[in-house]
């Protein structure tokens, strides 16, 4: 018996057989190309759980990941704020010592006005923001923590307006800075008055950098820079005696802020140091879990390989044997 294939149905086998042909070709290209298996649940047979775990662990680690490197910023934008205020009050502490040694005159009023660029400096220093969060408002995400130099100088001018003497002056700025809903609280600081939350870097592990620019610490910093620049103010009614008086006070109490700055620093260097630890525990955990994930789905490049050509062979089988049934006709037949 002679059974004939006719046209349609041969040309219809053959374009099944390229598509089928093409996806080979397509599906161990990507497979070659990624690393990993194209067809998930072939490969693993239908059994998901391991991958699932895996995959929720790396979804669970990425928060962490992000969180740990915001941190970081966070606290070395922080740790080079507090630094550049230390070394400039270091600075203006040892000259402040030197000149209320010496008679009201130049030397003075120069170092009042070296205690007016100071402030600006450590204004700007707490001022500072990372990705347009300013770091030492406490909850506040929106405004700058404390106002201009030149408002906080205003604002103590009138504050000390009244003071005769030293002695009045220190009174006065005692009053402004460190009271309750005084000047400091209500012209100066523009921050919140709660912390900025936590940064969560692992499984029961968070670090609250904790820093504000109403810290008590930091408002002494601000009131002895403020009181040697107006020991040079010559809008106060003081004589040569007592503006000396006032300079060699900020000078001592600048000294022990140093010593209360260097506390801040070291509090938060361990802060930092924890970020570090979690950045590298996420950071491994990360490669470890990739890496596994990596090995459960990894196919043999070799035997893909060899896959691979034999699908492109068996493709330009095909479309030979298509383009030589194209040009049958009864006279090349015949």
């Amino acid at each position: 018996m002679f059974h004939a294939v006719g046209d349609l149905a041969q040309s219809l086998s053959l374009r099944r057989q390229s598509a089928s042909a093409q996806s080979d070709v397509m599906r161990l290209t990507q497979e070659m190309s990624s690393g990993e298996v194209a067809h998930v649940s072939e490969h693993l047979q239908g059994s998901f759980g391991q991958l699932a775990d895996m995959e929720n662990r790396l979804a669970v680690n990425e928060p962490r990941r992000m969180a740990g490197a915001e941190a970081a910023t966070q606290a070395a934008t922080m740790q080079g704020a507090l630094e550049l205020i230390q070394n400039r009050l270091t600075d203006l502490s040892d000259r402040a010592m030197v000149v209320s040694q010496a008679s009201e005159g130049p030397a003075l009023a120069s170092l009042g006005r070296s205690a007016n660029q100071t402030l600006g400096t450590i204004i700007s220093a707490l001022n500072v923001e990372v990705a347009g969060r300013p770091v030492f408002a406490g909850s506040s995400l929106n405004a700058a923590p404390l106002a201009s130099a030149a408002d906080t100088m205003a604002a103590a001018r009138s504050a000390v307006s009244g003071a005769v003497d030293a002695a009045g002056v220190r009174a006065a700025l005692d009053t402004f800075f460190d009271m309750a809903g005084g000047g400091f609280e209500t012209v100066i600081y523009q921050g919140g008055t709660a912390d900025l939350t936590a940064f969560r870097l692992g499984e029961g592990e968070e670090v609250v950098l904790a820093i504000r620019a109403d810290d008590p610490k930091v408002r002494a910093i601000l009131k002895d820079t403020v009181m040697a620049a107006l020991a040079a103010d010559e809008s106060l009614a003081l004589d040569g005696a007592e503006r000396v008086s006032l300079m060699r006070d900020a000078g001592a109490a600048m000294r022990a802020g140093l010593d209360q700055l260097v506390g801040l620093r070291a509090n938060l260097g361990f802060a930092e140091e924890r970020i570090g630890h979690s950045i590298s525990r996420n950071a491994a955990e990360h490669s470890a879990l990739k890496m596994a994930r990596s090995d459960l789905l990894a196919v043999d490049l070799f035997e893909t390989a060899s896959a691979l050509e034999q699908a492109q062979l068996r493709l330009e089988t095909i479309y030979t044997l298509t383009a030589r049934t194209a040009r049958l006709n009864l006279v090349n037949f015949l």
